[in-house]
C-alpha cells in the first residue's frame, strides 16, 4: 500500500500552536524566576548575557537567540529559542528526499574554565524542536509519493569550545557538540532521526 498524506490537519495546526505558545510561556517563567533570584540575592558574581547562536550540522543549521544567567562565577545555565532547518535528502534511510523545518528551544548547563582572554566551556543541553518534514519517496517510478510529516524531536547533546572576551562585555567563540535527534511524537510516515554533530559560532553581551 502507498503513504497516504496526512489528514485533519488545521485540528493539527492548532494543537501544535498551542504547543508553541507553551512553550514560548513557560521559557519566559523560568527566565522571569532566574532573574529575580538574581537581583534577590544580589551577589556581585552573578551577570547576564544575552546573545546569537548559527549552529551548523551536516545536512542543516540552527539559528538561535540566547541568554546565560550565571548562577556561579563560573556555571551558567544557558536558554536558546530559534528555528531548525535541514535538507537530508536521501541520507535518512526512510525516503528519497527530506526537507524539514520547524521552531523550538533549548536550556543546558555550561562550566567555564578561565583561559589566557576568555573561558573553555563545557556544557550539556537538551532541546526540544518542532518539526515539519516534506518527504518524497519512489520519486523515479511511475507511482511516486509524498507528504508532510510532523515530528516532536528531543536532542540531547553535549559541547565544549572556547569563548573569547573582546570587552568587558562582549565575547566570541566557538563550540563543537555532539548530540542525538530523537523523534519522540510522529504524525505521519517515519522521517529521519540519529546521531548529529555540529560546529556553533557564539556571541554574547553582558548586562
Amino acid at each position: 500500500m502507498g503513504k497516504k498524506p496526512l489528514t485533519n490537519k488545521s485540528k493539527f495546526l492548532y494543537i501544535v500552536m498551542n504547543l508553541k505558545k507553551k512553550i514560548i510561556l513557560c521559557y519566559f517563567i523560568i527566565y522571569s524566576a532566574l532573574s529575580f533570584a538574581q537581583k534577590k540575592n544580589n551577589l556581585k558574581t552573578k551577570k547576564v548575557e544575552f546573545g546569537t547562536e548559527i549552529q551548523a550540522y551536516p545536512v542543516g543549521f540552527i539559528t538561535t537567540v540566547t541568554s546565560t544567567v550565571f548562577v556561579k562565577e563560573n556555571i551558567a545555565i544557558r536558554f536558546r529559542i530559534g528555528g531548525n532547518f535541514a535538507n537530508r535528502k536521501d541520507f535518512s534511510g526512510f525516503n528519497d528526499d527530506e526537507k524539514t523545518s520547524g521552531f523550538g528551544g533549548s536550556f543546558g548547563l555550561l562550566k567555564y574554565f578561565p583561559y589566557k582572554n576568555g573561558n573553555i566551556i563545557l556544557g550539556a543541553n537538551v532541546d526540544g524542536w518542532n518539526m515539519w518534514t516534506r518527504w518524497k519517496e519512489a520519486i523515479e517510478t511511475l507511482n511516486p509519493q509524498q507528504g508532510t510529516t510532523y515530528n516532536l524531536v528531543i536532542q540531547p547533546g553535549l559541547n565544549a569550545g572556547y569563548l573569547y572576551n573582546v570587552s568587558k562585555k562582549l565575547n566570541l567563540g566557538l563550540t563543537l557538540g555532539i548530540g542525538r535527534e530523537i523523534n519522540i511524537i510522529t504524525r505521519g510516515e517515519n522521517v529521519g532521526q540519529g546521531w548529529i554533530g555540529s560546529l556553533s559560532l557564539i556571541t554574547n553581551y553582558s548586562f
